[in-house]
């Protein structure tokens, strides 16, 4: 029997700790445990784009994928799981929330493991939905003292300020002024410019920068002083960074960073690569999103759901 289950049921059923911890186990798996991703492949539709990313994670036995187009009037995700065993489809779910909170929990796991631990402040580039998780997450793992929010819209910067003060409790203000953003102990951009917005003149020494926006070879959050004063650089996949790392590809074009000096996320979580060596050290982890992360979070979501009721069983033939 195959589960279908909504927005509202991947609210009920996952938050932004769990989706953390997820992420976590995801990226400490080593071995024949090692999840098999495939990258984002793309089509044009001549009204938009059809996205397609796919994943096995042995660990849990499943392995799915997540699809969705791309339109001036919007975008919808879908994920589906199957059982590796049995071939079955275990699960059909609407994707969107599901994504923003795995989105942000990746920024939470790399924040955790790369950041100082004395980091209390937090400049958020960006007041979109994706930036909501992005603050929950990161709070989640570092005290917050103070949070500095800027969009080219001052308005929409203040709306996201108070809307999540009110549900984080947290010091929240919503500013003009990139630079003093850009100069925050952890640093997020959340954004869909095509042209850099963090520069890294601006990054205060012992930043950790969390990349988030961009999942276009064309496209670029930072400019290139970003990744020359950067220590480390980490991704969640390195064949996706190859693809579709518009951050990267300056620097690596020109000869400034190489392939070999780009670490994944994984190599951080188990250990076998140290980020940061000093207080001083700028680190910055580029998020492109990979299916594995999808994968995981549907299948914890069906688990979850077998186990309440939750969900509406749809018979395949």
């Amino acid at each position: 029997m195959t589960v279908l289950l909504r927005e509202d049921d991947v609210n009920k059923l996952l938050d932004i700790r769990d989706s953390i911890q997820l992420m976590e186990e995801l990226f400490s798996y080593q071995h024949l445990d090692t999840p098999s991703v495939q990258p984002r492949r793309r089509v044009a539709t001549g009204q938009g784009t059809l996205n397609v990313m796919f994943a096995s994670v042995p660990a849990r036995n499943v392995s799915g994928l997540k699809s969705y187009v791309v339109t001036p009037h919007g975008v919808r995700f879908t994920v589906l799981i199957y059982d590796n065993s049995s071939a079955e489809l275990l699960a059909m779910i609407e994707a969107n929330r599901l994504g923003q909170l795995r989105t942000g929990a990746a920024t939470g796991v790399a924040t955790k493991y790369m950041a100082r631990e004395d980091a209390s402040t937090l400049g958020l580039i960006g007041a979109g939905y994706q930036a909501e998780t992005q603050l929950e997450a990161i709070a989640e793992v570092r005290d917050l003292r103070r949070v500095l929010v800027f969009s080219r819209s001052y308005e929409r910067a203040k709306d996201f300020s108070q809307r999540m003060s009110n549900r984080t409790g947290l010091d929240i203000q919503p500013i003009n002024d990139l630079t003093e953003v850009a100069g925050c102990d952890i640093v997020v951009t959340a954004t869909s410019s095509q042209q850099p917005v963090l520069f890294g003149s601006n990054l205060s020494d012992g930043a950790h920068v969390n990349l988030v926006g961009s999942n276009w070879i064309s496209k670029a959050e930072a400019d290139i002083e970003v990744l020359l004063r950067s220590t480390s650089v980490v991704v969640d996949s390195l064949e996706s960074a190859k693809i579709e790392g518009g951050d990267l590809a300056l620097a690596i074009d020109r000869g400034l960073l190489w392939w070999e000096r780009v670490f994944e996320l994984s190599d951080v979580v188990t250990r076998r690569f140290a980020p940061r060596t000093s207080a001083s050290d700028i680190t910055l982890f580029k998020s492109h999103g990979i299916a594995s992360e999808d994968v995981i979070m549907a299948h914890e979501c069906y688990l979850r759901a077998i186990r309440k009721g939750i969900g509406e069983d749809i018979e395949l033939s």
